[in-house]
């Protein structure tokens, strides 16, 4: 399911020499996600090229109809216009029936598309939950693929892709920079929209870190003592939100990225899709605060970055 390791390293463009080859890799986090709408509102309109997307769960529903030619602006507007419709909803009345409503919203942008119809090389991924190994997806129909990356545990049911039940990638890996690297990208540009491990009373409600609001006895965030003992649910919850986070950093510092957005999404639940707009402000507001070091990644003897655009 992956394009050969390696390929091509650099890319020249006419008139303006040779710089190197950009990987874009879009974390998974749901609602906060959102974030990289924001992100590449700003690539896109400093004329930023990317010649790779690697994506995860959100990460990868967006790269894929922005690799299919759908501009940020237009992302947005469509978001905006679908917020508080059944899209986001929790309430339908299974996982299955939530899936099938994300597909159809899918197949209204892409129809039949494959991989190989998109301008910008990407690939999406997954979790063999039979196997537990990671699935990167870079061929076939996007729809599927999609739907496999952007599958939650609990949430969505797992989707069957060649004979394997693939689960979210995040399960493993929410920012797969070692597959930008693997791809043959010198230069990658990483979007964690990953929720950090702040110090909390570890008797957080579980739904309500999820959904982003308060539910009776919860708390989101270090907001005060509770004289309440933790239940099960809760102290499992702390413990698998502990494991998620070390295994995340240390994944990160293995791959580290050359330049890394970290969005001011921390205050938005996974799946709380109430606010559309907050998410991609900080997209927006994370990415002007380091185009210096974006532009630099392009800084070689034989490539002119001020002539993009001009």
């Amino acid at each position: 399911m992956a394009p050969p390791v390696g390929g091509r390293t650099s890319v020249e463009e006419g008139g303006l020499g040779v710089r190197p080859k950009i990987g874009l890799v879009l974390g998974g986090g749901g609602s906060r996600g959102l974030a990289h709408i924001g992100v590449l509102e700003v690539l896109a309109r400093e004329h930023i090229p990317i010649d790779l997307i690697v994506g995860t769960s959100m990460g990868g529903i967006i790269g894929a109809l922005f690799a299919f030619g759908i501009s940020p602006h237009l992302l947005a507007k469509r978001l905006v216009s679908l917020r508080g419709t059944t899209l986001f909803s929790m309430n339908l009345f299974s996982a299955r029936a939530r899936q099938r409503n994300i597909e159809t919203q899918l197949s209204e942008a892409l129809q039949d598309k494959t991989f190989a119809d998109l301008k910008i090389p990407l690939t999406v991924m997954a979790v063999d939950m039979v196997t537990g190994q990671e699935v990167p997806i870079s061929e076939g129909s996007l729809i599927p693929a999609l739907l496999a990356t952007s599958a939650v545990p609990a949430v969505f049911p797992p989707v069957e892709i060649n004979g394997m039940q693939l689960l979210d990638g995040g399960v493993i890996d929410s920012l797969a920079t070692h597959i930008a690297f693997a791809h043959g990208a010198e230069r990658v540009i990483a979007v964690d929209v990953y929720p950090p491990l702040e110090i909390e009373t570890p008797w957080v409600d579980p739904m309500s870190a999820i959904m982003g609001f308060q539910l009776p006895f919860g708390l989101v965030g270090n907001t005060g003592l509770q004289s309440r003992p933790p239940s099960m649910l809760a102290s499992i919850w702390r413990a698998t939100r502990v494991m998620a986070w070390h295994l995340h950093e240390e994944r990160l510092h293995h791959h580290a990225p050359h330049v890394l957005l970290r969005p001011a999404v921390n205050d938005y639940g996974s799946l709380d899709f109430r606010d559309v707009q907050g998410p991609m402000t900080a997209g927006i507001e994370e990415t002007e605060r380091h185009l210096d070091k974006i532009r630099a990644l392009f800084e070689t003897p034989t490539y002119r970055m001020s002539e993009l655009g001009n």
